[in-house]
This record gives C-alpha cells, sequence and structure tokens, in this order.
C-alpha cells in the first residue's frame, strides 16, 4: 500500500469567509525569480509569500533559508543513489556524469503542480531527517506524480547542500516587512533566540523586543565596531564623534550591587568599592551604563551609553539626553555633534581613530555598522604574544566564539593585559580542543601577533588595551613584542 503524500490540512487562514492557503508553486517560482535574477528586492519577495500565510510562516522561512546544516543536506551522489533506487536502472544505462537534480526532475509525471506550501516543506523536512537514502526515496516516489519538473527543481535545491539564492540578512528584512516590525528588533531577536523561535513569536502575535535585552548583574561582552577607512562607508548622517581614549567598561547598578565587566565579560575587582562610589556620585538610577576608562585623565570613567533604557525605540541621541540630564557634565564623555561623518574630516586630529555614533541608532547590542563605526586613519601596529584561549558564549546566539588572552613583554615573562575575538586560526599552534563554551585552549608553541592598537594604559581596574588582532607575526620574539612599560604611550606616538 503507498503511503500517503498529504495529511489533511489543519491549519486555515480565513479572510472574509474564504479559505486561503499558500500553494507550493508559489514558493518554487519565487525560488526560480530569486535564483534567475540578480534582484535587490529578494527580501520583498520572500516577505510576499509569508503575508500569502501569516499562520505559516516557518513553512516560507524555513523552505527558502534551511535550518538544517550543511551535513543534514544531500549530496550528489545521495541523489545518483536515489536515482538508481527509484528507477531500478544500472549505471551503464545512465549518460556519464549527468546532473542528478536534472534526471531526477526528469523523473516528473505532470504537467501542473498540486499541493500545499505546508505539506511539501514539511515533506522536505522528513526526507531530510531520513536515516537512510532508500528511506528518502520512498517518501520523494509520491512527489513525481503531483509535482511538475519546472517546480520540482526548486525542491531538489532545497534538499541539497547547494545554495539557497536568499541570505539570513534577507530572510531578516523579509520578516521585518512582513510583520511591520524594525530591522535591528528582527535581527538582534533572530541572533540571540534563534530564527524559529523569533518566527514563532511572530506568527503567535506575542514578538516582544524588550525581553531580549541583557540583565543587570551578568557579564556582558561588548564587541568592536565595524572599523572603515573613511566617512563614505558609513550610511547614517546625524552623528556624534568620539575620540577613542581608554577601553570600554559596562558598569551594572543594581539595588543589590554595583558591578563592572571587561568588555570581555570578565568582572573587575572592586575591593576598595570605586565603583560604587563612582556611580553614587553620579547619581545614576538603577541599569547598565557603557563606560570609557582611561587613567591619564582626570575623570577615569566617563559615561558613554545608557544600555537598558525603558524603552528599546530610544534612539542613541535620547539616551544621552537622558544621562546628560542627571549626571554631572564631569562624569560624561564629550563628544561633538556632526550633520554628516564626513564633518569629522579637520575637526578631531587625524592621527587618533574616531568613534562615530548614529544618532538615530537603537541599541542592537553588536555595534554594527548602522548602530556605530570605528574611523581608524592612521593604524598603530605592534606585535603581542597569545598566551592562551576560551571559548565563550557569543552574544547573538550563535555558535560560541573564541577569545585570546593578550599579553606583552615584562621582563622575560610576559603579562596578560586583555582578551580579544578574532576570526584568524591559530588552531595549529594550539593543543586539540572543541568549540564548546567554557572550553580552555592551551598555546603550544610560540604565537606572537600584530595586533592594531586604538589605546591602552593602566588603572584601577589594572592593565589594559583595546585593540585588533590583524595577522600572524611568524618571525617574531620576545625582544620584538610590546613592552608592558609602553602601555599608555603607544596610542600616543605618530605614525611610523
Amino acid at each position: 500500500m503507498r503511503p500517503m503524500l498529504f495529511e489533511i490540512e489543519k491549519r486555515r487562514k480565513t479572510i472574509e469567509g474564504v479559505i486561503v492557503v499558500l500553494m507550493y508553486r508559489s514558493l518554487a517560482e519565487s525560488w526560480r525569480v530569486m535564483d534567475s535574477y540578480s534582484l535587490r528586492n529578494r527580501a520583498e519577495i520572500v516577505a510576499n509569500n509569508i503575508r500569502a500565510s501569516m499562520d505559516e510562516s516557518w513553512t516560507v522561512v524555513s523552505f527558502f533559508y534551511p535550518k538544517d546544516g550543511i551535513g543534514n543536506r544531500l549530496s550528489d551522489e545521495d541523489f545518483r543513489e536515489i536515482f538508481f533506487l527509484l528507477t531500478d536502472a544500472y549505471p551503464e544505462e545512465v549518460e556519464e556524469n549527468p546532473d542528478p537534480i536534472h534526471i531526477l526532475c526528469s523523473l516528473s509525471e505532470v504537467e501542473n503542480t498540486k499541493g500545499s506550501a505546508n505539506a511539501i516543506v514539511g515533506r522536505i523536512h522528513n526526507i531530510l531527517e531520513a536515516p537512510d537514502n532508500t528511506t528518502r526515496s520512498w517518501l520523494l516516489r509520491p512527489l513525481f506524480e503531483r509535482i511538475s519538473k519546472r517546480d520540482l527543481h526548486p525542491l531538489l535545491m532545497r534538499l541539497s547542500v547547494r545554495a539557497s539564492p536568499i541570505r539570513r540578512r534577507d530572510v531578516v528584512r523579509a520578516l521585518g516587512l512582513a510583520y511591520d516590525q524594525p530591522f535591528h528588533h528582527i535581527r538582534t531577536s533572530v541572533n540571540l533566540l534563534g530564527l524559529q523561535n523569533t518566527v514563532r513569536d511572530l506568527s503567535l502575535g506575542a514578538f516582544n523586543y524588550a525581553k531580549i535585552r541583557p540583565m543587570r548583574g551578568m557579564p556582558l561582552m561588548i564587541p568592536m565596531p565595524v572599523l572603515v577607512k573613511s566617512p563614505e562607508a558609513i550610511s547614517f548622517s546625524n552623528c556624534y564623534a568620539e575620540i577613542v581614549e581608554g577601553s570600554w567598561v559596562s558598569i551594572h547598578h543594581t539595588s543589590t550591587k554595583t558591578v563592572g565587566f571587561t568588555p570581555s565579560g570578565s568582572e573587575i575587582a572592586d575591593d576598595d568599592e570605586w565603583i560604587r562610589k563612582w556611580v553614587e556620585s553620579v547619581g545614576l538610577k538603577y541599569g547598565i551604563y557603557l563606560c570609557d576608562y582611561a587613567e591619564h585623565r582626570d575623570n577615569p570613567l566617563l559615561l558613554i551609553d545608557w544600555l537598558d533604557p525603558d524603552d528599546v525605540q530610544q534612539t542613541y541621541r535620547l539616551r544621552r539626553e537622558y544621562f546628560e540630564s542627571v549626571a554631572p557634565s564631569w562624569a560624561i564623555k564629550d563628544m561633538i555633534k556632526l550633520d554628516s561623518p564626513h564633518m569629522v574630516i579637520g575637526i578631531t586630529n587625524s592621527e587618533l581613530p574616531v568613534l562615530l555614533r548614529n544618532a538615530r541608532g537603537i541599541l542592537t547590542y553588536q555595534n554594527t555598522i548602522e548602530e556605530v563605526a570605528l574611523l581608524n586613519p592612521a593604524k598603530k601596529e605592534r606585535i603581542v604574544r597569545i598566551i592562551s584561549g576560551r571559548v565563550a558564549k557569543s552574544n547573538d546566539g550563535g555558535k560560541p566564539i573564541i577569545l585570546w588572552k593578550i599579553g606583552v613583554r615584562d621582563g622575560y615573562d610576559y603579562y596578560p593585559v586583555t582578551e580579544v575575538e578574532s576570526d584568524q586560526d591559530f588552531k595549529r599552534f594550539c593543543s586539540p580542543f572543541k568549540r564548546l563554551e567554557g572550553e580552555a585552549i592551551k598555546v603550544e608553541s610560540p604565537l606572537f601577533v600584530e595586533v592594531d592598537i586604538l589605546s591602552s594604559g593602566w588603572g584601577d581596574i589594572g592593565a589594559y588595551m583595546s585593540c585588533n588582532i590583524v595577522g600572524l607575526a611568524e618571525n617574531a620574539g620576545i625582544a620584538d613584542c610590546l613592552g608592558v612599560e609602553e602601555l599608555g604611550y603607544v596610542n600616543l606616538e605618530s605614525e611610523g
């Protein structure tokens, strides 16, 4: 007895008494259009499919953007085996090196496609979850009697390891368009809660951006902003220009405790309660605040941003106006208001890195290019040593990140200064490790790297440094390494 192809549709959407069901051929046609043309409006095409079946949004999203990893999808060899299982053909009966997706499409026996999107996408998931190709061929067989050759091709492409015509950004934008939500809200939710959970909340009308904000008193990692070479690369207009002077510190002020964290999420020792005393002297209400710490200033700790405003839609300008209204001017970092990023030229010292904060920017906790940009015209690259590493939780809810502990020369030894995230692959210098949260990474051979130093110094929080890893320094040694005595001065040197 042949298996049933489609389950009875239980979920329907009724508009003015008419039952509306999104058909699979709509998804197939959209896939073909996006795959055949270089379009800028891919997100709008996906959004139109979502609007056509709002209660089955995950059906649409999971078809265009696979949630299953590459390892779960089918290779060309899998398709070849499925073809021979379906046809009982001998290899010599098939032309040499055929496109397996093309020959599978040729097995279709119908001119017009029948079937709802929900049923066929559900069948796609079942095929991918099947334990072997024999089961997959059994699940695929009925489709050749319901789906035309033209519409079968997108389905097989979706099953394959080949790329989808849309990117993650297109999906996020499509969800924002379909549900009338700001792009950055959807993006942050997808990063922190996952794509499927976000789609579920949106389809149920239960989406709440406020629930993904950071928790007071819990470690908060602060990503480095996007580095740009010129103001032309910046998309926003009205902004605040800030000279990079120290290191970022997040201050969490609650009714029970006041604690500070470094940019990598490590708690700052506060033996004499200087952080609590500073917060009380400033008069801030309970919340999370981003500060700039630089020991060489008259006031080492200065306010930059308010990280958990009551209204999640608050722009940077409004957040800054809040603490300007409650905190004394000596506790706030000076910034220059600009009508355009291009105006930064000639206003600030061109030798120093400058942060440009979008006046209309809404918090993403990722320091995206829409929120803040780092303009660094004069790089100050120096050599440091990587002492060790650790695997830490990602802020965006993706795979865990790797933080490398950087040390500077201190006599015949090395003094640990900071932790830096990097996309560089240093595995050949390290003992084998798994990318699991909490995993310690042992560096077995000397590992020297070049870093672009933005600021450095000493203070109550110890030695600090803000930098980016540029690349390996394979021929370097301890004599080439930045000295601990140079911290606080290296960022003042002129280029060369």
